[in-house]
């Protein structure tokens, strides 16, 4: 039975294949070399930059909204407060439930007394 190593050495078809010239490994090297030495045109690199400022003006904004949403509203200038100090007590100790699997994984439900679907 064939082992897969002689399998590859069966199927490659460069094996058979001759060795380059010496000019044409030197054509092939002084094309490579001359990619390398090509510079990028400066719009590149302003593309690049304007890439990297819109992707930080997102994620702070994601941030900040993050931050607002999660504040809680009595917080948060402009919101009608309609709940009374003796509810906010109530309010203050939400019930909830925690289950934690075998491998750290964990989920957590809060319960809503006030939730209307």
């Amino acid at each position: 039975m064939k082992e897969l190593r002689d399998w590859l050495i069966e199927g490659d078809p460069v094996a058979d294949e001759t060795a380059l010239s010496d000019t044409d490994r030197q054509r092939m090297r002084r094309a490579i070399v001359a990619a390398a030495e090509s510079h990028d045109s400066p719009l590149t690199d302003w593309a690049r930059g304007s890439w990297a400022a819109a992707t930080v003006v997102v994620g702070i904004t994601i941030a900040i909204g993050m931050s607002r949403w999660m504040e809680h509203p009595s917080n948060i200038p402009g919101t009608p407060q309609s709940a009374t100090s003796a509810d906010r007590l109530e309010i203050a100790a939400p019930r909830q439930m925690q289950l934690i699997a075998p491998r750290g994984t964990r989920v957590i439900w809060i319960f809503n007394d006030e939730f209307n679907p």
